[in-house]
Parts: structure tokens; sequence; C-alpha cells
């Protein structure tokens, strides 16, 4: 026994060396593993005097483990020696112990849950005794106090009991189940009577005692226990009469008895059973005397409220219920619906979000009497008024909360924004509802503020973000149908959105000094960009408050970056609108055009992985978009465009040529100077991007594209000077791909100059990227790109074989970026076939490689580990075999179809890992089958002889088979054919 005592001593030690902790933990775990451990260790744990508590403790796991996972090999003796042993323990520490201090609560705890366990394995069967025997421990003469320690363990095991046998939240198996419903029926025939009976009179003997333990722990077993015993035994006038005096009068109870008397309510009861209870616990009439002045209690009393409240809507809610019994139910629900609202109106958001099942559960009543087209009443319709009213008030900050405190308080912040959530879909419900209620209190709400600000009204700023919150809550609420500024046709008479917006911008309200104000303002705006289609005349004041300190100059960087976004999205939805403002806004933001890099700041991912942060260039490149926009409007000169771009253009191409300049000074760990180069790239494209997409089959004949034509021979110089550096390939890519779209065939031929730089470098992830943007571009310009695509496949590809070829994937990660490649490289190669462009894998420069991509071809096709890819190569087997087969202009690419093609089309579904039941197999099959049916096609009698005369002999196949397959060939179509070679497989297999 000391022996072990000292090994956990030496196992828990934080100075112990570690090879002796190491030997200290394999012995606990011999010990514990061992046939006689538990005997051992109840020794130690019995031991006078006592051993340390550490030890004590490790010896009751020893003895759970037992009993937990080695039950069946105690014979009945050594069950009963525990047994014995185990109620020699209580009555030494709880019973005769009446001089030294309670046993730790760790080391209690513990016991009742070893107790617990020996009680699933002996109750009913050898120890049907067991709680009375419990019972007795505690229990004491009449008129003598009983035992507090013994009373305190009893009452523990008792929780410890119920989590074992009726906890709904624990997983458990068959036997489990059935062995804990049988020891609750046992209960219910007596020892759950005693119990009830036990705990009232602890209840009452323990409600004024100076330590409130003992009582507390016994309204915790009555709701615990309610769940699945008599409620008879609870809903009494003794019980109930007791825990309504300790709702009332006892401070250090009142909160478990809340929760004890909500555990009763929400007991699972027949519904009408369920409603008579309610009815005879008259819950309403005991409220109204309660003292509400504990924050506290007042939180689980509103969760007392919100289970009365959910029981009665459930209620409600059911379908056999008769008309009499719901009337009943609505009766009591409008009772309660005071206190819901007076609740979820108080100042603590715990409180308020104690009854939001409750709010949610009353407007699922509501929505389903609307949809069923039932009418309101006048109380329904007043209830519904206040519950806006009170949910409206509630999206407010509260007086002690600072606005932009997440740095400082992230997880309080995190809470309002969440509840915010949660009450702005109760105020979508309620529009849903009751729409003209919902238009009607907003705009009244809302407009309120923006009179009081115009007439020089001193307003709190939560106030003001809360009007400018609750109308871009607006545009969410209602349906689009509702979302109309105008309300007619001749944009004179403004609806009552348009109203809201129009004097949202004429009180400039985005003048009010708090960062918050802006922030929404300029949300609001953009989310109600269409109004400024109806009402231009407006549109000079707010061009002015974005541009100026309110907006994309406002000192906080947080709003400012917000802005520069916001901004680029009203431009780019109202472009059409813009052109008298171009020059205006232009020169109002010229200072926030100038580009400078910053170093990359990490942060953690909740991972705990380091990424870059997002930084403020990210966000400029917004405002760079917003220029291209604006110069690109239709009604600016094409001259004054292109005097503008040469404006913006200018240090930004001027820049990168500087860098240029100094490569001779470049010191390769100078990060700043490559993001310096990388942001004058991108802030480029950024411009680019701003600019209209070409029409397909049109050319760019502006005279501004001679300024990109510029801008783009010097990208490419500073791409093959640096191309070494993942930064500028991914710039020049970025901004290449902008210039392609709104340059069209004027960029194409430096395409090729373009790709050379950037495959000489660039990384697998990267060629994954790129792949599919060159198959875009061929697409989009067919077929005057077929010379530029035959003179960049090859390099292309070989530079896709290198990573093939190289490429050994050390982890699930590379693995899956190598697949990627795959399947990007097979989908080039497809998109080819799509483009009419596949002439260019077998042209003069390309054909003697051609062997190369059909074998890789070849290999994903028979590789089954990636159905997906699986299925995309026999795709462009198939599209080669429709292109190329019996033209006889392709040397050797029969000899391919007959001697690997065709014998991969058996070969694949014959082997192991493809299974014909899979759904990702079987469109793989079906590749397969199509190929088949497709040479068939191409060379009719010339297929059949050589899979009949050569392929089906050289498989041993039976010439039966092989003559049904042939029959089927050429009598089934595709869908039939494929059910077919399904059975010939299986067939085959088996």
């Amino acid at each position: 026994m000391d022996q072990i005592e000292q090994a956990v001593m030496y196992a828990l030690g934080p100075q112990v060396d570690p090879n002796l902790k190491a030997q200290a933990n394999a012995y606990c775990e011999q010990v514990k593993n061992s046939n006689e451990g538990w005997q051992m260790c109840i020794q130690l744990f019995m031991k006078e005097p006592k051993a340390l508590p550490e030890a004590r403790f490790f010896a009751l796991q020893v003895l759970e483990n037992t009993l937990q996972n080695r039950f069946d090999s105690l014979d009945s003796n050594a069950v009963e020696y525990i047994k014995q042993t185990m109620m020699e323990y209580l009555r030494r520490e709880f019973v005769d112990n009446t001089s030294s201090g309670s046993e730790e609560a760790f080391i209690r705890n513990k016991a009742a849950q070893s107790f617990t366990l020996l009680f699933i394995h002996v109750y009913p069967s050898t120890w049907p005794t067991f709680f009375k025997d419990m019972i007795a421990l505690a229990q004491t003469p009449p008129g003598t106090p009983s035992h507090e320690k013994a009373a305190d363990f009893f009452l523990r095991l008792c929780i410890s009991v119920d989590d074992e046998i009726a906890r709904l939240d624990i997983p458990r198996n068959r036997d489990e189940v059935v062995r804990n419903t049988n020891i609750k029926d046992t209960m219910r025939l007596g020892d759950i009577q005693l119990l009830a009976s036990f705990w009232f009179d602890l209840l009452q003997e323990f409600k004024n005692a100076t330590n409130p333990t003992i009582a507390q722990l016994a309204l915790k077993n009555i709701g615990s226990y309610i769940a699945w015993m008599d409620i008879s035994l609870v809903v009494n006038d003794q019980m109930i009469g007791l825990l309504y005096e300790l709702l009332n009068h006892n401070q250090n109870l009142n909160i478990p008895a809340c929760e004890c008397l909500a555990d009763v309510i929400s007991k699972g009861m027949l519904p009408l059973d369920k409603l008579n209870m309610l009815q005879v616990l008259n819950i309403t009439d005991v409220l109204g005397r309660l003292e509400l002045s504990n924050p506290e209690f007042v939180e689980y009393v509103a969760r007392l409220i919100n289970a009365l409240g959910t029981e009665l809507c459930k209620i409600y809610t059911e379908t056999a219920l008769p008309a009499d019994g719901k009337a009943h139910a609505w009766s009591m629900i409008e009772q309660i619906t005071p206190y819901l609202l007076k609740f979820l109106a108080n100042e603590y958001d715990d409180t308020s979000s104690a009854v939001f099942p409750f709010v949610n559960d009353m407007l699922y009543i509501f929505k389903r009497q609307k949809k069923q087209m039932q009418p309101f009443s006048q109380g329904q319709h007043e209830f519904l008024a206040s519950l806006l009213t009170v949910v409206i008030m509630k999206l407010k900050y509260d007086e002690d909360t600072e606005w932009g405190d997440d740095e400082e308080e992230p997880e309080e912040e995190a809470m309002f924004i969440e509840m915010r959530k949660n009450l702005k879909i109760f105020a979508e419900h309620i529009a849903f509802i009751n729409e003209e209620l919902y238009v009607r209190y907003i705009h009244s709400f809302v407009m309120d503020i923006f009179n009081k600000y115009k007439a020089g009204t001193e307003l709190n700023w939560r106030d003001v973000e809360l009007g400018l919150y609750v109308l871009y809550s607006y545009g969410e609420a209602l349906a689009k149908s509702a979302m109309q500024f105008i309300l007619n046709d001749n944009n004179e008479t403004l609806a009552p959105l348009g109203e809201l917006v129009s004097e949202m911008v004429a009180c400039n309200i985005s003048a009010y000094p708090h960062p918050s104000t802006a922030m929404q303002f300029f949300e609001n705006i953009s989310r109600y960009y269409q109004f400024f289609e109806h009402r231009p005349d407006q549109l000079p004041q707010v061009l002015q408050s974005f541009v100026d300190t309110r907006g994309l100059h406002h000192p906080v960087k947080q709003i400012r970056t917000r802005c520069w976004y916001l901004f680029k999205k009203f431009v780019k939805d109202l472009q059409p609108k813009m052109g008298p403002y171009v020059e205006t806004v232009l020169s109002s933001i010229g200072d926030l055009l100038t580009v400078e890099a910053e170093p990359v700041v990490e942060s953690n991912t909740m991972d705990g992985i380091p990424v870059p942060s997002a930084s403020t260039f990210d966000s400029q490149l917004y405002l760079f978009e917003t220029v291209g926009l604006l110069i690109s409007c239709e009604n600016v000169d094409p001259i004054k465009q292109t005097e503008y771009l040469k404006i913006v253009l200018e240090p930004l191409v001027d820049g990168i040529q500087k860098s240029l300049s100094q490569q001779q000074q470049f010191n390769p760990e100078d990060e700043l100077f490559m993001l310096q180069l990388h942001h004058y790239i991108m802030a480029v494209g950024s411009v680019a991007k701003g600019f209209p997409t070409l029409p397909k089959g049109s050319e760019c004949n502006q005279p501004w594209a001679v300024v990109f034509v510029q801008a783009t021979e010097i990208i490419l110089n500073a791409l093959q000077q640096f191309n070494t550096f993942v930064l500028i390939r991914d710039a020049a890519r970025y901004t290449f791909a902008r210039f392609i779209t709104c340059l069209g065939p004027q960029i194409l031929p430096y395409l090729p100059s373009l790709i050379n730089s950037l495959l000489t470098e660039c990384q697998i992830t990267e060629l994954v990227d790129f792949l599919p943007f060159i198959g875009l571009i061929a697409h989009k310009y067919k077929p005057m790109i077929e010379p530029i695509m035959d003179e960049l496949l090859l390099p292309l590809v070989r530079r896709v074989f290198e990573f093939f070829n190289t490429a050994s994937p050390s982890g699930t990660d590379e693995a899956l970026v190598l697949l990627d490649l795959r399947k990007a490289y097979l989908n080039f190669i497809v998109s080819l076939f799509n483009s009419g462009l596949e002439k260019v894998l077998i042209s003069e420069r390309n054909v003697e490689h051609l062997n190369m991509i059909l074998q890789a071809v070849l290999h994903f096709a028979k590789d089954t580990s990636d159905p997906t890819t699986q299925k995309m190569a026999f795709g462009v087997a198939l599209k080669m075999v429709n292109a190329w087969t019996s033209t006889h202009q392709l040397p050797g690419f029969d000899q391919f179809v007959y001697n690997e093609l065709i014998p991969a089309t058996f070969t694949v579904p014959m082997s192991s890992g493809f299974n014909l039941t899979d759904g990702q197999s079987l469109l793989v099959f079906g590749e397969i089958t199509s190929i088949q049916k497709a040479l068939y096609n191409k060379q009719g009698n010339e297929f059949l002889e050589y899979m009949t005369n050569v392929f089906f002999p050289s498989i041993q196949c039976p010439p039966e088979a092989a003559e049904r397959y042939c029959q089927g060939i050429q009598q089934y179509d595709n869908k039939q054919f494929k059910k077919y070679f399904q059975s010939f497989i299986s067939e085959a297999k088996a």
C-alpha cells in the first residue's frame, strides 16, 4: 500500500526526475490493470491514519475501473467485501466522524461515483435495500437533527445515480438502456417514494440552515428525478407550497427552487395532463408576489417563464387538442406575455436571452396563423406591437458598452453581436406577420431620430447608431416586392423606405461625431443605392460625405478602409449616374492612391496556424478599382478618360520602372522592396478591373487602351527580371487577367512572354490556378488564339510533367495539390477540344510529343484512387477518339487506341479497386462504355473484327461471351449498352 501511495506522489510530482516519474506511472498503470489491484487500493483508501488525498483518489479510480470494466471477474464474496467496506467508510466518515472536517469534495464525488457503479450491478438483484440502507445512515431518531455529512453524501449519490441511469445526453448501448429501464421500473415500485419523502424532509429541515448546500442538493434531486418519477410525488400541496415559500422568502434557495419548478414544468406529459398541471400550479399568481430586485434571481425567473411559455405553446400547437383546451392554453399564454415582454426588455442580456425560445415559439404560432389566413385578435395585434418595440430597443448598445471595444472586451462584443442577430430575426418574423405594423413603426422610430438630429437635439450615439442600424435591417426584414423607394412610376411620391433614405441623407446625420454613425451610414447608402436611381439630385451630397473625413478620409482606419470597399460597391452599382462627378471625385481621392508597402503582420487562425493579416493595401485596391470604374463611365469623353488614366497610372508605372532601375542594388532580404513592386503591379491591375469587360468577338478601339498596353510592357519587364519571386508572379498574373478582360485581342501577343516568364519559376499551386486561366482565354479568343496556343502548348505541358515526374507528396496536403494539378491539366486539355483548338495537340510543332500526353491520360484513367480524375481522363480519351479515330491523319493514334486504350476499358472495371455499386465509379463506367460505343460508331466492322479475332482471345474470353458483346454494342443505344456491359463485367469478375 505504501508503495502505491509513493508511486502516485512520484507520478504527480512536478519536480520529480522524468525517469522516476515514468517508472511511477508505469507502476500505477500496472496496479490499475492487475486482478488484485482493487483489493490493495481499497485497503489503501480505508487505512488509518488516512493516506494522502491524491493516493486515496487514485485508489477510488482503480476501484471504479474494476467496477466499470471488470465487474464480471468479481465473485459474490468480492462484491460483498466491496459493499461492506464502502458502507464502513460511509459510517466512519459521515456518521461517526463528528470532530474532524469534511472529506475533500473531490474524494466525496469520486466515492459517490464508485457507489453508483456498484449500485447498477447489485440493485435490485443482490442489494434491494440499497436506498433504505443509505437513508438509514443519514436519518436519526425523530426530533433530533439528521447526520448532516451523511445527508450531503446521500444527496450527491442520488444525483450520481440519476446521471448514470437517466441522463439523456449520454450515449448508451442497448444492454445499458435495458438495464437502466429495469432499475427505474424497480425504483418506481417503492424506493422513489422513499426518496421523494426523504428529500422533502431534508428540505424542510435544512431550508433555514446557515449552510444551504443540503437544501440546494435536495432541490437539485427533485428537479433531476422529476423527468421519470410520478408527478404526484412533487405536484402536491406540501411540496409545491414549500417550493413557493422558498421562491418568495428564501434568498439562499429561491434560485434552486426556481430551477426545480422549471424542471417540473418541463416534464414530459400528455398535453391535457400538462395543461391541467399548469393550471393547478397557477404560477402567474406567484410571479406577481415575487421580489425581483436581485438580477441573478430575475434571470432564473425569466428561465422559469420561458419554460412555462414554451410548454404552453407546445400544448397550444398540438393538433389533437380539443377547442376548449386550446382556449385555456391561449388564455394562460396571454397571462404570462406581460412577463415575457418585461424580461425581454431587461437591461441584462442574459435575462433577455433566457426568454428567446418563448419569443420564437410565439412568433411561430403567429406565422402559422397568418399562413392559415386566420384573423388576429386585438390582443394579438397589441402584443406584436409591444414585442416589436421591445425588440428594437434591445438592439441598442448598453449604456456601459463602448462601440469598437472588441479589442478590450472581445467576448462581450461578440455576445452582443450574436444577440443582435437573434433579435433581428425576431423583427423579421414580425415584419412577415404584420408588414404594415413593421413599416409604420420603423418609419416612425427612425424618422423621429432624424428629425431630432435635424432640430439640433442632443442625441446619445447609441440612439443614432440604433436608428441607422434599424434602417439597415429594414432591407432584410421585408420581401423584395416591398423594397420600393417610390410609390408610382413618375418618381413623385416616395415610399416609406424612400422617405427614410432621403431624410438620412438630407439631415446630414453622417456628420454626427461618433465613428459608429459613419460606418452604419455608409453601409446603408451602399445597401439602398437604388434610391439614387430615382433621386439622383441627392447624389452630390452623398458623394461629398463619402470622399471627406466622414468616409474615405475618416481618421479611424477600420472605418476608412471599410468605406473604401463600400464606395467601390456604390460606384459600381450606380456607374451610369457617375459621369458628372468623375473629375470631382478623382481629385478628392488622389491623395489616397499613394502606394506604400507595410511589413506583413501575421495573425493566427482558430487552429493556431499563422496567416498574413489583411493589410491596408488590400483595401486600397478597392479604391484603384473605383478609379477604373469612374474613368470608364460611358458618358466621359474618351480623351478625358485617357488623361485621367495617365494621371492615375503614371506614379504606379514610374514606381515599377524605379524598382527595375534599382535591380543591381536590390537586396533579396529586403521584403519591403518586393512588396512595393508587387503593390504597384496589383494597383495597375485593379484600375483595369474597374474597366468594362470587352464583348466577345470585339476589339478595344478606345484611345485609353494604349496606356494599358504601355503598362503591360513594363510589367512584363518587371516579371522577367523578378520572376523568381512568387509575389511578383502572382501580381503579374492578376494584372494580366484584368488586361485580357478589358483589352481583349490587343493583349494576346504578350501572352507567350507572360507564360514563359511564369512557367520557369512557378510552383505547383500557381500552375493549378494558371491552367484554368489559359483555358478560359483559349475559349474566349478562339480561333484567333490558335497560333499562340500552338506556341505555348509544349512549355505548359513540359512544366506540368516536371511536377508529375518529380513531386513525391510527403503529406496529405501535398498529395491533394498534386491531385488538383491532375484535374487542372485534364480540364485544360478538355478546354482545347471544347474551343475547337485540338489541332494544336497534333500540329507540326507538337505532334511528336503527343504520345507523352496520351500516356499521361491513360495513366490517370487507370488510377482508381480518385474516381473524379479517372472520369475526367476517360472523358479526355473519348474526345480524342471522336476527333482522331479513323481520320488516318494521325499516324500511331489507332495503334494507341487498340493496344492501350481498349484494354484499359476492360482492365479498369475488372480491377479490385473498381466498385460498380459506387455512384462515382458508375460515372467513370459511363465514360468507358461511351468510348467503346464511339469506336464502334467510327470504325464499325474493323472494330468488331479486332475485338473478335484479337482482343477477346488475348484475354481468354469465351467465344459466346465475345459474340454477345459484339451483338450488344451493335444493337443497344448508349444507356442500354452501359447496362449490358455492367452485367458483362460482373459475370467476368465472378
